[in-house]
């Protein structure tokens, strides 16, 4: 999955589940020391709902603060942040 589809599904869903959930854990374990804000590998067997949600978490805060460019076309930042700080996004209607 690349990371624009990553975003995307993150940005559609609230808890991550099956081969979205293996697709998050994978690419936040790839990124372990490459990035300020993923500094722990994860097991992505977990059950545990705030260790999902720390992964995401982490995950957005990268795509926020390090990640450039930007998806500008497809995605745009609503000047608020949810719990942990994470930034919340939406995605531009298709026209």
């Amino acid at each position: 999955m690349e990371f624009r589809e990553l975003i995307r599904e993150l940005l559609t869903h609230s808890m991550p589940k099956g081969d979205l959930r293996a697709a998050m854990f994978e690419f936040h374990n790839s990124m372990v020391g490459k990035s300020n804000y993923i500094r722990v590998v994860e097991n992505p067997k977990t059950a545990c709902g705030s260790c999902i949600q720390r992964v995401k978490s982490n995950v957005m805060k990268y795509y926020h603060y390090e990640f450039e460019p930007k998806f500008d076309d497809e995605f745009f930042f609503t000047l608020r942040f949810g719990i942990n700080s994470i930034p919340v996004y939406g995605i531009h209607k298709k026209r």
